[in-house]
């Protein structure tokens, strides 16, 4: 059914309805007294908590109970008490010509939140995907999901792997809570949890969080044990939401996780099912969440004194309108118009109750939280080629750089040459300073060092660029090594592969200017081999790994740069991976990074080696 269906029917549901005294008698009698029958199988301990820590918080209290379950009368009447509002509240709408029920949606009768929570209990409500407070009950009374339209995932194979995690979440609300059990017809659930993001720059967390993505999954030692990480501005504060993949059926007590009978945990709708395209990137008319339309989400609840309630909700896929909050649109419950314009709308979910009552789990638990103790697999980088062809650009057109022979330098030689660099003092706001300069260098004595660990016993979570450029992520380095370049790094510092060498390049450069000069020693230069008709196959078989300078340098505010004094000179020595087969190449060369002339003149290192 679609929302234009769902819209008709629910109106036609709007005509006067009378209802006597004692049918709303009756509806708050039997609120009252329903049975709390039993079911063995439905209260077996819950198993598989997520490997996640929780902040402790109040338990629910315990309460007596007399043998078979049976209910005291200051237990049940604390229990029943919102329902019974609920009943009396819906009975008063009746009279008043307002039904209380919504029509027959998709041939079951549809139920409302609020008669599903005076007939169960407890209440499922929808949560904002940022976590900052549940949502206001769809148009008649459904269940409205919220999405986050912010959320980045691939398709293709990507998506197989990570899957969707669609933002659309929910949680329990009711009393004496201490059990939730849940089923998915259709893909799987996800548990997520909400809290302050770290502050301190010193913090060792916030490395991780700047550089955690679906391909660095399970490599954090703070937040490896999680699906899916992220972060959103609440009021002016760093917020995460740490979600961990639980499967389609969830079975949570709040022994082990305090939040289902608070609120603070919610649970979200994931699939990696069916096809989907090549580019999802933040499309709000997404077709992934089409695969939810249809699906049935069962939710029992295990209260203190032993009882448990069921409901049923059926999804739909509808548009909803949307609104722009702190400059990003924001989902609101309410149901687009059919001509509504893209930038005011996106889909999301809802969901009609179809059965609520007193009763157990009605689905298996042999597979509960069967995803729950496993992480999902990192996503995988494609592999790259160890070269690429120089090419320069000619009349608008990019053709292969060729270098001359009586280009070439020997190794005793100097190339002068000009590097282009950002300027330190531009600014925005300044449109009369330029965003990059130029200065005069020049380069000689480059020699290398081959060896089979780093230099000086480093490991690799000392070297600067892993601490720097990879935030002290050593593990996300090794992984993206070994499916980027094809080798990784064991834990004594050797390489996992024979077919690899470190190589610490040293280089002697001159400041021929008056002015000090930054330098990235990251873009200073390039090895190449040089065919025999003169192209250039650009080597890059790895990362950038330490560097170390001496000579004339002045302070810099960034580790990762040395800043040559005007007039000065200094030795870089950079540390990279390069493949035997380049080493020993006699057609090897390094090429400065001239700026004005690209690929003009190289030092041949392969008649030096």
């Amino acid at each position: 059914m679609n929302e234009n269906e769902f819209r008709t029917r629910y109106a036609a549901s709007q005509s006067p309805v009378e209802a006597s005294p004692e049918l709303k008698q009756r509806a708050v009698c039997n609120a009252l007294q329903e049975g709390t029958a039993q079911h063995a199988g439905s209260q077996a301990p819950a198993k598989g908590a997520a490997p996640a820590k929780r902040p402790a918080r109040r338990r629910p209290r315990p309460t007596s109970r007399t043998a078979g379950f049976s209910v005291g009368a200051a237990s049940l009447a604390r229990r029943w008490a919102p329902a019974a509002a609920a009943c009396l509240v819906a009975g008063a709408l009746a009279v008043a010509g307002i039904p209380a029920l919504t029509s027959s949606l998709s041939g079951s009768p549809a139920i409302t939140l609020d008669e599903a929570a005076a007939r169960c209990g407890f209440s499922v409500r929808a949560y904002a995907s940022d976590g900052s407070a549940p949502l206001a009950p769809g148009e008649g009374g459904t269940v409205a999901f919220d999405r986050d339209l912010g959320y980045r995932f691939r398709g293709g194979d990507d998506y197989k792997v990570s899957g969707f995690f669609s933002g659309c979440l929910f949680h329990v609300e009711g009393e004496g809570i201490v059990r939730v059990q849940a089923h998915l017809t259709g893909g799987a659930l996800y548990r997520v949890t909400f809290e302050d993001g770290p502050t301190d720059p010193d913090d060792p967390r916030m490395g991780e969080l700047a550089s955690w993505k679906p391909t660095s999954r399970g490599t954090g030692e703070y937040y490896g044990g999680y699906d899916f990480v992220g972060s959103a501005m609440r009021d002016g504060e760093s917020k995460l939401s740490l979600a961990k993949l639980m499967g389609a059926t969830i079975d949570v007590s709040a022994d082990d996780d305090p939040g289902i009978a608070d609120g603070t945990t919610s649970f979200g709708l994931w699939t990696n099912e069916g096809e989907v395209p090549e580019d999802v990137f933040n499309d709000s008319q997404s077709p992934v969440i089409d695969l939810f339309d249809g699906q049935t989400l069962t939710v029992t609840v295990t209260f203190e004194d032993g009882s448990t309630s069921t409901q049923a909700i059926e999804l739909h896929v509808a548009n909803f309108e949307t609104e722009m909050v702190d400059g990003a649109p924001r989902l609101t419950p309410r149901l687009a118009a059919d001509d509504a314009e893209a930038s005011t709308s996106a889909k999301s979910l809802y969901g009609t109750v179809v059965e609520a009552g007193n009763g157990p789990f009605p689905f298996p638990l042999d597979d509960a939280n069967d995803r729950a103790d496993e992480v999902l697999p990192a996503s995988i980088i494609e592999r790259q080629d160890d070269t690429w062809r120089a090419t320069v650009e000619v009349d608008g057109a990019h053709v292969d750089a060729t270098l001359p022979e009586n280009a070439l330098t020997a190794a005793d030689g100097e190339i002068p040459f000009d590097f282009g660099y950002e300027n330190p003092d531009y600014s925005y706001t300044n449109a009369e300073s330029p965003q990059r300069l130029t200065a005069q260098l020049a380069m000689s004595s480059p020699s290398l060092s081959l060896s089979d660990t780093l230099p000086g016993g480093k490991t690799l979570g000392d070297c600067l660029f892993v601490i720097g450029g990879w935030l002290g992520n050593a593990r996300y380095l090794d992984k993206c090594s070994r499916e980027v370049w094809g080798y990784g790094y064991n834990d004594d510092g050797t390489l996992t592969s024979n077919d690899y060498r470190y190589a610490s390049t040293t280089v002697t450069v001159r400041n021929l200017g008056d002015t000090a000069v930054p330098v990235w020693t990251s873009v200073l230069y390039e090895f190449a081999l040089r065919n025999d008709d003169g192209t250039l196959d650009v080597v890059r078989t790895g990362y950038d790994l330490d560097f170390e300078a001496s000579g004339d340098t002045l302070p810099s505010d960034n580790p990762q740069h040395v800043v040559i004094a005007p007039g000065g000179t200094v030795q870089l020595t950079m540390v990279r991976v390069l493949p035997t087969y380049v080493l020993e190449s006699d057609n090897l060369v390094l090429v400065p990074t001239d700026n004005g002339s690209l690929f003009s003149h190289a030092f041949a290192l392969g008649r030096q080696m």
